[in-house]
């Protein structure tokens, strides 16, 4: 169809002027040949069809389909528009009615442009996704006859063979198979329901499915011990201390840690429970600390291996295990003392941070308003051409005496009595009648639907009625664009125009409100990053604040969604008057000369060529990770917890960063060979008809060196996914990546942590975030192109590689909030918006021992922290966890005030509000049957970084010195000398308190309280 229409284009078309006065009367300037109309439509009529066969989304279908129906109404249009013509003369009506339909044709063909435009982008990513294909098999040794294989072209002409195996392509090796847990009726937890195992997993499915993580169902076969979890909250560098001093105890083959590998281990006493343990899960702040201990047991890569391309995991070779690093006193320890002021700990960087914050603000402003500087000389062009508008978009004008100066205007009168002047200076009536005809048409397609629905209820009715209504909404739709090209854009442009002509034309003001934009967005997002009322979490760590009057009058989340829709507003508001100021500015220059045959046209100066060039560049170039705060963060990370020792084993070494230039690969760098898994937890923002529950709107997603993904979007293969990927998704799979990723505490979603700042941090380019590969999309691609798919063809047909740039369209999704299910990339941010704990990462792989040091800041008295984990466990996995009331190891030993009193008249009685019992809270974990596990209770050793009565002297002094401590905000990322001493010992005393815990958990004496638990 395509080529047959550019056929007939080539031959039919009139390429003549355009007739002198039909220019005034019919705004398309048709052609004279109506074959030319009908070719034209086919070319688009093609490309439309092309368009929404190979759409890879379901909002490109929908946009596909009305690209469809803009092209059909575009050649009836322009046909009827033809025949109107030659009898305009003797009715004034059908003039009027034939420039209607010439307005309704120019509009459609826009439209219907798209399809073109869309077209070859489709072309242009099928070629590379090819490339990409054949370079990944070229990569894995296959030849080029065998890589032809596949194609049914190759096939059919004999080449190849059917029975020869084929090589499977990127997308079936990267994504792993799903695992559920095997559910038995000699499982306790089935014994106990009473019920058969098809009837509990019938009811069980949305759990069942949760348990999906590849592995765990084999680590599980033949094994006498639980499964054992270490997890780390966030909680920025504080929780890293924190994390950090229990690890070291952890760590030691003390007595104390040895009594306890011998309850729970089938290795030997001597053992270190840090080494003993089967996970490290870590979120935010504390896989600062879990990545620190994993790259300082590293071995130092040869000089081949630096410099050689990743080829795929290399063989773990520890120096040593985890348990030996980090002691206390030992370089490393030291190193990353001195650098726990990570961020900036002088004033030179500190003024490079600055610049980093000012670079990124920049490159974001200049992608978001590129778009209407480029859309706004388009329009302008237009406009001035073809001249639909209903009223003059920017008014003729007398020539004024001074260059920069507006002349008077010239009425339409003056204008048509000379004669010979531009039709676009002059308003169209037309543009009404075709916004009317088309509002008619929507009103009596809409009564039709609603016939249809009165008369008949059947099914046949009903898909009838489903007809109609998306034909009412195809006309509405383009009633829209009609409205928008003729009234609503012109009218902007004359309003931009009016607003220029009362203001001062010189370059210093337009300067000056240039810089006042960017500045005012530059201390905003400061304001957002750092700022934190620490009188408010002072006053809140003796009571529990009330809350405001306007969070008593609006529920949160009502707040959080006016506080987006009013950055947006303000952003919108910026975006349209880029919009009509260039319009207007290209609109006028084409018709300066008011009077003459032909418009003045835009000078091709080189200037104007490379501005264009460079612009079109950066929009398709500059990769929306690489303009956030992500690559600083990452680095700034890098520098202090990124570290190993050197020699790895004498009394002569020192610490040594890892440079600049050693990617640690996450498969390779991401594991140890003796000793915990480390996972990293994240989240994934999902927003749209397959969101998650609301308030929540992200999904779990985590980066360790065997996977990468979660139940909800699936899992890929780490080590195959960084072999398909391309470099700029490449480096951010990477344990320092993974580190910056878990710990990205602000970007433009932020889940349950939402306060409605996001999108001005999204528009300043302040994003610790990043883009990774969606496990369901690769998904999805298996299931299209995999012999279990059906008949039918696909309803939407998503592209076979992954992107090689995270373009301008990534962050205008991160603005608008575009985070589908189906995407190829999923936005990654802190896990923190999804489990600040990281407990239900831990049950989610069915640890039956789990130890939490919680290291977050949330304000006393609650643990909102820990309530928010066990809410979201019962929910998503079906796991009820009984906390302690009373008695040891209760959650009375935790609350504010509960540790022993100091006299008033002692230094310290100000802590006694704040000093607490304990810092540990014992619970019984009971999974659901759909864990398959076949003993369903476990342990939970809650570990909290709380003021208590354990601590020693100089902590209860600098803790009585410093009203927020333990709740220094996680916004403080420049820690000195005294607090990063008093987080870390407060991680020491802290777990010496749950290695106590864990004896006694495993002793004939430990029983508790005989209280109810609290669920």
């Amino acid at each position: 169809m395509i080529v047959t229409g550019v056929a007939f284009c080539c031959t039919l078309i009139d390429r003549g002027p355009i007739v002198g006065d039909l220019s005034a009367q019919f705004p398309a300037g048709l052609t004279k040949h109506p074959w030319a109309i009908i070719a034209a439509g086919m070319v688009l009529l093609g490309c439309a069809a092309f368009y929404r066969v190979r759409a890879s989304s379901r909002f490109g279908c929908r946009i596909a389909g009305f690209v469809v129906a803009a092209t059909v109404v575009a050649v009836a249009a322009g046909l009827t528009a033809h025949f109107l013509v030659p009898i305009r003369l003797p009715n004034t009506a059908m003039g009027t009615a034939a420039a209607a339909a010439a307005t309704i044709m120019v509009c459609a063909s826009l439209v219907a442009a798209i399809g073109v435009v869309a077209s070859l982008g489709i072309i242009a990513r099928g070629a590379m996704g090819t490339l990409r294909l054949w370079a990944w098999h070229r990569m894995r040794g296959v030849s080029l006859p065998r890589m032809l294989l596949p194609s049914k072209f190759f096939q059919r002409s004999g080449a190849g063979s059917r029975d020869e195996p084929r090589k499977k392509p990127w997308w079936e090796v990267v994504l792993a198979p799903q695992e559920l847990p095997e559910v038995l009726a000699t499982n306790e937890a089935v014994r106990k329901s009473g019920e058969t195992v098809d009837a509990l997993l019938e009811r069980q499915q949305s759990w069942l499915r949760a348990y999906n993580v590849p592995g765990v169902t084999a680590a599980l076969k033949g094994r006498i011990k639980p499964l054992q979890a270490l997890c780390l909250s966030g909680g920025g560098v504080r929780s890293a201390c924190v994390a950090m001093g229990a690890m070291q105890v952890f760590s030691r083959p003390s007595n104390d840690t040895a009594a306890v590998g011998s309850m729970t281990s089938e290795h030997s006493s001597a053992a270190p429970l840090l080494d003993d343990l089967d996970y490290v899960i870590s979120v935010s702040g504390g896989g600062y600390a879990a990545g620190a201990r994993l790259l300082a047991v590293q071995p130092e890569p040869s000089d081949q291996e630096t410099e050689g391309a990743q080829q795929g995991p290399k063989p773990p070779e520890s120096v040593v295990p985890v348990s030996q690093r980090f002691e206390d006193g030992s370089q490393e320890f030291d190193h990353v003392r001195r650098g726990s002021s990570y961020i900036a700990d002088s004033p030179l960087e500190l003024v490079r941070a600055l610049g980093e914050v000012l670079k990124n603000l920049l490159a974001s402003l200049a992608t978001i308003f590129i778009v209407p500087v480029i859309a706004g000389w388009v329009l302008g062009w237009l406009l001035a051409r073809i001249p639909i508008a209903a009223f003059p978009p920017v008014p003729a004008e007398h020539p004024a005496a001074e260059p920069n100066a507006h002349g008077a205007q010239y009425t339409e009168i003056e204008l048509k009595e000379h004669g010979e002047y531009f039709a676009s200076l002059v308003g169209q009536p037309a543009a009404y009648w075709a916004l009317g005809s088309l509002a008619a048409a929507a009103v009596l397609v809409t009564m039709t639907a609603l016939v249809i629905e009165w008369v008949s209820a059947s099914r046949r009715g009903e898909r009838v009625r489903t007809c109609v209504s998306g034909l009412a909404r195809a006309i509405t739709g383009l009633a829209l664009v009609v409205f928008t090209l003729t009234i609503a854009v012109p009218g902007l442009m004359r309003l931009c125009w009016w607003a220029s002509a009362h203001l001062p034309a010189n370059p210093g003001s337009a300067f000056t409100a240039l810089s006042g934009v960017v500045g005012l967005n530059y201390v905003a997002a400061l304001i957002a990053m750092v700022w934190r009322d620490k009188n408010k979490l002072a006053k809140s760590a003796g009571a529990q604040p009330s809350p405001t009057l306007l969070k008593r009058l609006l529920p949160p989340g009502v707040i959080s969604l006016l506080l987006v829709v009013g950055t947006l507003a303000v952003l919108l508001l910026v975006w349209l008057a880029l919009l009509g100021s260039f319009a207007a500015g290209v609109f006028h220059y084409n018709t300066k000369n008011v009077f003459g045959d032909r418009l003045n046209e835009v000078p091709h100066g080189a200037w104007w060529v490379i501005g264009l060039v460079v612009a079109a560049s950066f929009i398709g170039f500059a990769d929306v990770t690489s303009m956030s705060l992500h690559p600083f963060y990452r680095r700034r990370l890098a520098r202090t917890f990124a570290v190993r020792r050197l020699p790895p084993v004498g009394e002569n070494n020192a610490a040594v960063r890892y440079p600049d230039n050693e990617p640690t690969w996450l498969d390779d760098y991401g594991r140890v060979s003796k000793g915990p898994k480390f996972v990293f937890a994240c989240s994934a923002t999902i927003i749209g008809p397959d969101k998650p529950a609301p308030g929540l709107n992200a999904v779990s997603y985590v980066l360790s060196a065997d996977l990468v993904g979660g139940p909800e979007l699936g899992w890929l293969d780490t080590g195959k996914l960084l072999s398909a990927s391309p470099p700029r998704i490449r480096r951010d799979l990477t344990v320092e990546a993974a580190v910056a990723v878990s710990g990205a505490a602000f970007a433009s979603a932020m889940g349950r942590q939402d306060k409605g700042i996001e999108k001005l941090l999204a528009i300043s380019g302040a994003r610790l975030g990043t883009w990774l590969p969606n496990p369901n999309f690769v998904r999805q691609l298996c299931h299209d192109a995999g012999p279990d798919r059906s008949d039918d063809p696909p309803r939407v047909l998503p592209p076979k590689s992954l992107p090689t740039i995270r373009g301008a369209g990534y962050l205008y999704r991160e603005i608008l909030g575009i985070n589908n299910k189906d995407a190829r990339l999923v936005q990654i941010t802190d896990g923190g918006h999804y489990d600040n704990s990281g407990l239900v990462e831990a049950l989610r792989r069915r640890c039956r021992l789990i130890i939490v040091i919680d290291g977050g800041g949330d304000p006393p008295p609650l643990p909102t922290g820990l309530t928010d984990a066990l809410r979201l466990a019962k929910y998503e996995l079906g796991v009820n966890i009984a906390l302690k009331r009373k008695g040891a190891y209760s959650l009375e030993n935790i609350a504010p005030g509960s540790g022993t009193q100091f006299a008033k008249d002692n230094a310290l009685a100000g802590l006694n509000p704040r000093i607490t019992r304990g810092a540990v809270v014992k619970g019984e974990i009971t999974y659901p049957a759909a864990a398959g596990l076949m003993v369903c209770t476990g342990t939970l050793i809650f570990v909290k970084a709380v003021v208590s009565q354990h601590c020693p002297y100089w902590l209860l002094s600098y803790a009585a010195s410093s009203e927020i401590f333990p709740h220094d905000p996680t916004s403080d990322q420049w820690f000195n000398e005294g607090q990063f001493a008093a987080y870390t010992e407060l991680g020491r005393v802290i777990a010496k308190e749950a290695v106590e815990c864990l004896r006694e958990c495993t002793s004939p004496a430990a029983g508790g309280s005989s209280e109810p638990p609290a669920s």
